[in-house]
């Protein structure tokens, strides 16, 4: 009479040993067996899920850039533009643009006036629009009189052109030396089609220059 008796399976491995007794022997063998699959623990499989859920091309995080949105033009950067753009309560033809009031050109035209106070507030609303560009364009942090710097150089060039310009590329790679140095790049005119540097705009860049290097701290005793 044959008798099997059963014997436990080691883990690892994957072959049964069974025993077979046989006239009071005992016979040991040994047949395959195949593994058993474990199944995966409830977590793993919910993360599976989960990436098998996300999009290949989900979009990545972009850093924020600095901010300059809060700063405003200072007195100082004030002056400069003042000064180089001069008060006209006429309107004035400058190549093919009317301007008139510190410079200010989207209302302008032909044969407009305006008070003192009126050239005051166009300024400021140009201002404001110019400020917002420089803030925009420029992704690296400023101080106040780089800021003011800044948007005497925009306003005198427009937005595109700044944007575009040897200061802003420089400034932009955190190269805030060369982005001052860059300054005088940008003192040519265009006269009688052909472009001219003008002593006016050579004073004006150096101006701007000198208040971009110029820092806050001495700035602030000096009003003070």
């Amino acid at each position: 009479m044959l008798r099997y008796l059963r014997l436990e399976r080691a883990a690892a491995s994957r072959w049964m040993p069974f025993a077979i007794v046989l006239g009071g022997v005992v016979a040991v063998a040994c047949a395959p067996v195949d593994p058993v699959e474990e199944p995966a623990p409830a977590a793993t499989q919910e993360a599976a899920e989960q990436v098998a859920e996300t999009p290949d091309t989900a979009a990545p995080v972009e850093e924020t850039p600095a901010s300059n949105t809060p700063l405003k033009t200072n007195q100082a950067g004030l002056d400069i533009i003042k000064e180089a753009e001069g008060l006209r309560l006429e309107a004035y033809l400058e190549g093919s643009t009317w301007l008139i009031g510190y410079g200010h050109s989207r209302t302008a035209k032909e044969g407009m006036t305006i008070t003192e106070a009126e050239a005051e507030q166009l300024l400021r609303e140009d201002l404001l629009v110019t400020e917002q560009a420089v803030a925009r364009i420029v992704t690296v942090p400023l101080n106040e009189n780089q800021f003011s710097a800044l948007v005497s150089l925009c306003y005198n060039i427009g937005a595109r052109n700044f944007e575009r310009s040897t200061v802003v590329a420089a400034l932009n790679q955190g190269d805030y030396q060369g982005a001052a140095d860059a300054f005088p790049n940008h003192a040519r005119a265009r006269v009688e089609g052909e472009l001219v540097q003008l002593p006016g705009l050579v004073a004006r860049r150096a101006k701007e220059r000198d208040l971009f290097l110029k820092p806050v701290q001495m700035a602030l005793r000096e009003q003070g």
